[in-house]
């Protein structure tokens, strides 16, 4: 293998695929590059928002690394731009030769886009509206298509926050059709030449609203879509901001089973949507003869709530429904089958620069390619992933443990522990329970330990709150500054004479 595709959508949940899909949802194509290519079950994204996440995709590092904690566009943004663009992985292709393009979502910074950083492509800055590019419409002209939207769910009074609806029009007006057709153009030039390339798409689906084009409005099944194990959940178990968050920012989410599955029906239907399209690529890779020598990525930058825990909507939340993610890598060498290792989404393109024999400086991410060549299963211990917020600030981290409990430290709140494989719809919070007790010391202290190990900022709030308050951070400590090295911790000092 020399090239690299990578393709990359927005909010799809880890369970919408494969053997372990939970709905109704008609996924042939995705279902198909799992079978025949390596999956990891147990695929998480470092932060449950889209610019931390695609940063860190881009970067292999954690958010609080590069600098992008929260949403690169919204008002209270942590940083609008990357504050070290060289440590974006694809400059270490382009070093070696390789031709890099872009088409899509970027949302790594509001003013710059990836032709800044030395793609090819004409992908907008910032979250960009696809539907209002000079691309698109001209596209829809060139074409003689059209469409109009009729929107049919709203997520607050007054017709606020619109949810789902119909786009009237064909599947080829869908701007996932038209980014469908812009890669597949790319991939024509790019392979024309002598020298290796890293494609990459991005679409924007299935992020709602979920407008379903004429094609597969109602495709799914209703009948046989089941609410959610723990739609019941009544959140009393978690901190107090999770409710506030769902009543006040989506006062009309889904508080009946009537309600919740006509929601996930939307979704479901837009999820078949995206299949359908990158259904249109694989076919193009295997058509063309790129297949031979591309190594094909698949992953979300996150995932979807979609009415879980008693209605919750969007993202932002450290449950596995937004932040379990499906991670594949396909090519014909690679031989086929699911991992049980730990991943992370930044893991995706050290794994592939390793697997393609491209070297790079040290990332925070893992090297993920003895897992994908099946030579190791084992991966790492611990998993940290972080939250920055997303429509206020809100510091928590999140610790997945390799024997599958799950820790999550919210400063300012209750902490939260799960075994996700006797609870994995995250219901009973094990935190204060005594039988527990062990279990959750060596959580924190596996934190701590993480924590300090990657010098996340958060590092010495995280020892601190557990019991340690003796750190090796460097940040002025009233102790170390009144006691010389020789006096005695907690002993008494006299005064001179």
């Amino acid at each position: 293998m020399k090239n690299l595709l990578f393709i990359g959508v927005d909010q799809l949940r880890w369970d919408c695929l494969g053997p372990c899909k939970a709905v109704p949802v008609k996924t042939p194509n995705l279902d198909r590059l799992i079978e025949n290519g390596v999956s990891f079950d147990r695929a998480y994204c470092t932060s449950p928002l889209c610019t931390p996440s695609r940063a860190s995709m881009l970067t292999g590092d954690y958010a609080f690394t590069h600098g992008m904690g929260t949403n690169c566009d919204m008002y209270h943004a942590l940083a609008r731009e990357l504050t070290r663009p060289e440590r974006l992985l694809h400059n270490d292709l382009r070093r070696a030769g390789y031709r890099c393009g872009f088409v899509g979502k970027w949302h790594v910074g509001v003013e710059k886009g990836p032709g800044d950083y030395g793609f090819e492509g004409d992908a907008p800055a910032g979250y960009g509206n696809i539907v209002k590019t000079k691309a698109f419409q001209d596209y829809l002209s060139s074409t003689g298509l059209s469409y109009s939207i009729e929107p049919e769910l709203y997520f607050n009074p007054d017709q606020q926050t619109m949810a789902a609806g119909r786009w009237r029009g064909p599947q080829a007006s869908t701007p996932c059709h038209f980014l469908t057709d812009q890669i597949i153009g790319m991939l024509q030039g790019l392979a024309g030449g002598s020298a290796p390339f890293f494609a990459t798409v991005q679409y924007w689906d299935p992020h709602g609203p979920h407008l379903i084009s004429d094609e597969f409005y109602g495709v799914t099944d209703r009948t046989k879509i089941t609410p959610w194990n723990n739609f019941s959940d009544d959140l009393s178990g978690k901190p107090r901001r999770v409710k506030r968050e769902r009543d006040d920012f989506y006062r009309n989410h889904p508080r009946t089973e009537e309600e919740l599955v006509a929601y996930i029906g939307y979704y479901c239907d837009h999820v078949a949507m995206l299949d359908c399209e990158i259904g249109r690529l694989l076919d193009y890779v295997d058509q063309s003869g790129l297949a031979e020598n591309t190594l094909v990525v698949f992953t979300s930058d996150h995932g979807d709530m979609t009415g879980a825990h008693g209605g919750l909507i969007d993202k932002g939340l450290p449950y596995s429904e937004a932040m379990r993610v499906p991670l594949i890598f396909s090519h014909p060498s690679l031989q086929s089958g699911r991992r049980d290792a730990l991943a992370l989404n930044m893991d995706i393109l050290p794994t592939a620069l390793s697997l393609l024999g491209v070297s790079y400086a040290p990332r925070q991410a893992e090297d993920l390619s003895a897992q994908v060549l099946g030579t190791s299963q084992q991966g790492r211990d611990y998993l940290l992933a972080e939250y920055h917020g997303l429509r206020f600030l809100y510091s928590q981290r999140i610790l997945v443990s390799r024997d599958n409990f799950k820790y999550i430290f919210s400063p300012g709140d209750m902490d939260e522990l799960y075994d996700l494989d006797s609870d994995p719809g995250e219901m009973r919070n094990l935190a204060a329970e005594a039988d527990y007790a062990d279990v959750l010391s060596r959580m924190r202290s596996a934190l701590i330990d993480e924590t300090a190990r990657y010098l996340d900022p958060l590092r010495d709030c995280v020892a601190k709150f557990n019991g340690q308050w003796r750190t090796h951070s460097g940040q002025f400590d009233v102790t170390s500054a009144y006691l010389t090295e020789a006096a005695p911790r907690g002993g008494q000092r006299t005064c001179p004479d």
